[in-house]
Formats: structure tokens, sequence, C-alpha cells
């Protein structure tokens, strides 16, 4: 029994002491916990390390002729750590004077240096070891506090932490803003800027960062434990000589009609690269801005520029002859109990539907497309042709937010036995953004071939690009027979109807002019959008183009009033500007008027004029072999000549542009006035006078 009492006591004792245990694991665990939670977690925070992600260089955005459009710049937030251990005291208090000066001087230029040097002692004293010096410093000015005392001597000696980050520009500003887009952390980026984020923002990097109190963090080391990766640089198929030349004439027609917004695109014919996409939307407070990208969000009724659609219908399902004469009644019918009027009474009762068309008679084309697809469910069949032209999908060009075009099933809901072909006919009841109009347009320009509007040629990856190619939509969208009918109506339309007003002698085109009434069913005041789509030259086009004003509430409101004369504008800026236009409009010319092509007399940097006489449907005789000639005009051709420069001498700088003459005569040492415009006409020294770093004036002209 006495062993018994003895094993229990020791089992009891036993379970005593691991209860008291877990008595006091409880109590320490309690105190840990919850008593001492904010002690303990404030000196864990201390120390507390982890990785965070580097964002990488984002990458570039380039027009296709090489101008940069959208680049990060670095900016770098900059601080010290004052209690850094290798910064002893001796080190920080032989520099803190001339450090407080320098901060003085450069940074903090409302304190003076001895502010500067109390507030450094105080804030090493209180153990800070994050002073900021300086937030969005540019690269230059990092540079220049690199080079002040103790700061000079490194990360640990002079306790300098840099942290980097970026913000993106765009060197054009205005120019495609909404089309190259914006790259926010903020908000959701749009435009190429999004469509591309993937490819432009590369791959984040890893950094071990220390936190040291009040949430700030500092690299533990100044190199990155995983470097980033840079993004890949966009090329782009924009053109930013037309990029600039379609924004100012739109701008320019905007402000004279005082319409709400508008919008101008060109494209290239063969290959739907897009070279130009301007946005314009007019403040409250005056002005114009890029804010919103109307030619790819908006889907409007598009009005008489979709009549060549039902004219392409017509001819592929039932072999229209153009030819056949059309009743238009003046310019007035009724289909049901609704009234359907031409923008303007005509004088002739009967005409060829080619002139219907031509005259963009609403109610010629609404007749007959009524006559041939408002019978024996034909109406099917006018649906089906607009599906073959690919009128029923997005273009998908690589913008997000393409808005769907809007075409109703034949006899499904909202659809009128009486009025829907009609007014279908010639825009109505259908909505269409500007670029999928102008693919259609562009389509039949490039004899039946639909191609995707595209934006992005090449994506470039460290010395690698890959090249986006062309793509079709449509192989062939109508017969080409057919195709070529409606290529004859659009010429008929500048030659005969309402583009007459626009033709010029200097090149031909074909286009389509459209007005459409907005807001036609509230019966309110009439507002009109104006539209011009047409495509030049005549003969082997190689660009398409849309113009669309919103609203215009002065000086006119019809489509070949308004938006006809910009898109002419921009068409003659294209002409005179681009060597393919000058190249396959001169090709015609006879050999006399040939003659005045050839430049009277202009000099310049040798390889530009030969670069320039290479597209000059004359020969020419190159005698030039200096970095210097003139152009020497003759009876059928033109001559290359030497201009010789003596050193010593005052030079000769006639017939030359301004940047040629400037960079000859500054790097000669003299001093240039300028008056005037264009190419030097005269020069206030005489060519040959003695060189002495004079001063001279040029007159241009």
């Amino acid at each position: 029994m006495n062993r018994k009492r003895e094993l229990l006591i020791r089992a009891y004792l036993v379970l005593g002491g691991l209860i008291l245990a877990a008595i006091i694991l409880i109590a320490s665990t309690v105190k840990i916990s919850v008593i001492e939670a904010g002690q303990w977690r404030e000196r864990g925070d201390s120390t507390k390390l982890r990785f965070v992600d580097i964002a990488p260089d984002r990458g570039n955005i380039y027009s296709a002729d090489g101008h940069l459009l959208a680049t990060s710049v670095p900016y770098f937030d900059i601080h010290m750590d004052l209690n850094s251990e290798p910064m002893s005291d001796a080190i920080f208090y032989t520099h803190l004077d001339s450090l407080s000066w320098y901060l003085s001087r450069h940074v903090f230029t409302d304190q003076s240096s001895d502010v500067i040097k109390r507030r450094l002692i105080r804030q090493r004293n209180a153990g800070n070891r994050y002073f900021p010096i300086k937030k969005r410093a540019t690269y230059e000015e990092l540079e220049l506090i690199r080079s002040f005392p103790l700061i000079r001597l490194g990360k640990y000696k002079g306790g300098l932490v840099v942290e980097q980050e970026s913000k993106r520009l765009k060197p054009f500003q205005n120019l495609g803003h909404r089309t190259i887009g914006m790259h926010r952390d903020e908000a959701p980026s749009v435009g190429l800027e999004a469509y591309f984020d993937e490819q432009l923002r590369g791959v984040a990097g890893k950094r071990l960062m220390q936190k040291i109190g009040n949430q700030v963090w500092v690299p533990v080391d100044d190199l990155s434990e995983i470097k980033p990766e840079r993004g890949s640089d966009i090329i782009t198929t924009l053109d930013m000589r037309m990029q600039d030349i379609c924004h100012h004439a739109l701008q320019e027609g905007l402000e004279k009609h005082d319409a709400d917004f508008g919008l101008a695109i060109i494209m290239e014919v063969e290959s739907g690269a897009i070279k130009a996409i301007a946005n314009l939307d007019k403040l409250p407070k005056g002005g114009w801005w890029e804010g919103y990208n109307h030619a790819v969000g908006d889907a409007t009724e598009p009005g008489s520029t979709f009549k060549l659609a039902s004219m392409l219908a017509l001819l592929e399902d039932f072999g229209l002859n153009v030819y056949d004469t059309i009743d238009i009644n003046f310019g007035y019918a009724r289909f049901g109990r609704n009234e359907m009027r031409d923008a303007e009474p005509h004088k002739s009762s009967r005409v060829t539907i080619k002139h219907a068309f031509e005259l963009s008679s609403n109610v010629g084309i609404a007749k007959i497309v009524n006559q041939y697809y408002n019978k024996d469910k034909n109406a099917e069949l006018y649906i089906e042709k607009l599906r073959q032209f690919g009128l029923d999908k997005p273009t998908g060009v690589e913008i997000p937010g393409e808005a769907n075009p809007i075409i109703n099933e034949a006899y499904g809901k909202g659809w009128s036995n009486v009025t829907s072909l009609p007014w279908m006919s010639h825009g109505y009841e259908l909505k269409l953004t500007a670029l999928q109009t102008l693919a259609f347009y562009n389509g039949v320009a490039n004899n039946g071939v639909k191609m995707k509007p595209y934006l992005v040629d090449q994506i470039a990856t460290q010395g690698s690009a890959k090249k986006i190619k062309p793509k079709v939509l449509v192989k062939q969208m109508a017969s080409k027979e057919n195709i070529r009918i409606a290529q004859e109506l659009l010429k008929g339309v500048v030659l005969y109807g309402t583009g007459k007003a626009l033709r010029t002698s200097k090149y031909d085109y074909a286009g389509k002019s459209g007005t459409t009434k907005l807001n036609y069913w509230k019966g309110t005041n009439d507002e009109y959008q104006a539209s011009f789509v047409g495509y030049w030259p005549l003969q082997d086009p190689i660009y398409s183009c849309i113009v669309l004003v919103n609203k215009p509430k002065r000086k006119g409101y019809y489509g070949g009033t308004v938006a006809g004369r910009i898109f002419r504008s921009i068409a003659d800026q294209c002409m005179t500007t681009d060597l393919r236009l000058i190249k396959a409009s001169s090709a015609e010319i006879e050999k006399e008027d040939v003659q005045k092509l050839a430049p009277t007399y202009q000099a310049g940097y040798a390889p530009d004029l030969k670069k320039v006489a290479n597209w000059i449907p004359l020969e020419y005789n190159d005698q030039a072999e200096s970095e210097w000639s003139i152009f020497i005009p003759e009876k059928d051709s033109i001559k290359l000549q030497n201009r010789i420069l003596k050193p010593g001498q005052v030079p000769n700088v006639l017939g030359m542009g301004l940047r040629d003459a400037l960079f000859i005569l500054e790097n000669r040492g003299m001093e240039v006035k300028v008056n005037g415009y264009g190419r030097v006409m005269k020069q206030s020294i005489e060519p040959g006078a003695k060189l002495n770093g004079q001063k001279i004036m040029l007159f241009l002209g």
C-alpha cells in the first residue's frame, strides 16, 4: 500500500508540474500577444525585410517616320540614412558644415545653412534613418546631389538612398494623343498604351527592402536581386507629317463651322495601315483637345456615305444598270405616312440612277432599294450583302473600345416593312464608326479587297523586331466589275455631283459626302453631322480618308460644304509633301508641264538634293562631288553642280534653306540674323568677302 501511495504522489506531482507549466505558457502567450503586442510588433517591424517589385523601364512608342511618340522619363526620390552604421560621428561632423551649405544653395534654397545644420543634427540624434532631400528629382539633379560633401561617400558612409520611378511623356502632346493613349496606374489605360501594355511594360525586377519605421522602406542594397527587363518598343504606322496635316486642317474646319467635335483618318489603301488619326473636342473655355477617340468609339448613323453599300448590294444581287432612269420627283417621296426629302429640291424629275447617286438623292436611292428588296422577303438579301461587305463586324483595330456596328436583322425586332429599307438605304436605322465606314471605302479603292485597319507595324525587343503583317478582312467584297462600277460612281460624285465644287485641276480623287440629321426622332432643333470619305489619286489610289464634323453651327452643315473642304485641304497638303504622291501625280504630266516641277534656284546639302532629284520626273546631270551643291535648270533636264565654299571667305548661302545656311555660317563663327520665311534670297555680306566672325543678315523669301 505504501508503494502504491508513493506512486500516486509522484504522478500527482508530475501532473501538477505540467499544469503549472501550461498555466505559465498560457500567461506568457497572453502577455506577449495582448498586453505587450504593440511593443513587440514595433520591434519586429523595425527589422522587417521583404522583396518588392522594381518597375521596369516601359518601352517607347515610335511613329513610322522615326519620331518618338511616348517615352518614360526617370525621376528619383532622394533621401539620407543619417544613422547608417558606417557613418561615424567623426565622418558626420567633418562634412556637416559643407553639406549644409550645399543643401542650402542647391536644394533647400529658402533655408539658411545654419537651419539645415541644426535639422541634420536633430534628426541624427533622434535616430532618424529617413531624411528627405528631394522628391521627383531629375537625373541631372541626382548627379548634382551625389557630388555633395558626405553624400559623395556613397550609400553607407554617406547615407545616400535613391528610389527611382518614371513619368510617361508624349513629345507631340495633343497630336494623336488619344490614339497613342495613356498609361495610368490610378485609372484604366487607353489607346495603344492599353492594347500593347503587356509588351510595353516589360518584366518587373525584385529588390530587398528594409522597414525603418513609420511605413518607410529603404533598399538594403543599391543592386536589385532580380534585374527588371525593359519593355518592348512599338513602331506604329503613324506618319507625323500626315498627323500634323490632319490635326490642323481639322481644327481649322471645326473653328470655321463652330462644331462640337470632329475627326479625320488617313489610311494606306493597299495595306490598311493608318497613317494619321485625329480627334478634336471643343473645350468649354475655348481651344481643342483630344479627349475621346470618336473615330473608333462612336457608332453613329452614317447618312449618305452609306449609299455606296446600297448601290454595291444592288449591283451584286440584281446586276443593276446604273444608266437606267428613276423618278426622283424633284426630291420628294412618301413611304407610308412618312415623308422623305432630299437636301435640296432638284430641277429634274427623272434622272439616271448614277446621277441620283452623284446628287446624293435620298429619294432616288430609297426608291430603287425599296423596289428591288421590299418584296418576296428580299430584305434578307440586302442584309446578307451588308454582311458580305463586312459591315456587320468591328475592324479589330488595336485600340480598346471599338464600338460594334449595329445592323438590324430583316423582319426582326424594330423592323418596319414600310420604312426600314428606304431609310437604311441612305444611312439611317443602322450605326457604324467612322473607321468602319472608311475600311469599306478603302476596300472599294483597293479593287474589292478589304484590309484590316492597323496601327502597329513592328514590336522591337532587344535588337530583334517582330513585323506585323497586313491582314485581309474580306478577300473580295464584290465582283471586280461591280467594284469598278462603284469606283465610277464615286468618281462621278466629284465630277458631276455634290463634290463638284471641290474639284481641282492638280489631281483627281473620288469620294462621297454625307449629311446626317441628328436626333430627328425628338423633333428638336435641326442638328447635323457632316462627313466626306474618299481616296486619291484616282488612278492607283494610295490613300483613303474620312472626315466627320459633329454639329456644325455656322457657314453650312452639308457634308460636301463642311467635311469635304477639310478632306480637300488634307489631300492638297499630302499631294505637295508626300514623295509617293508627287511621283504618282507627275507621271502623267506632259513634258513641258514637267519642266515646271524643276527647282529654279535651290542650293543645299548634296545628298539631300540628289534624293529630291531622283523623285522629279526629269533627267538630271549629276556633277556634284562636293558636300554642298545647287540645282541648275536646263531646257528639258536639271543639273546638279558643286557649290564651292572657300575657307576664310564669307560663304555663299543663296538659295539654301535656313537650316543649311545657319549650319554653314555659324560653323564659320558668324552671328546670323534672319528676316522672313523660306529660302535665302539675299545676304547682307557678299559671298567671298574676308571672314572675321562678323554679323550677317539673311533675307528669306
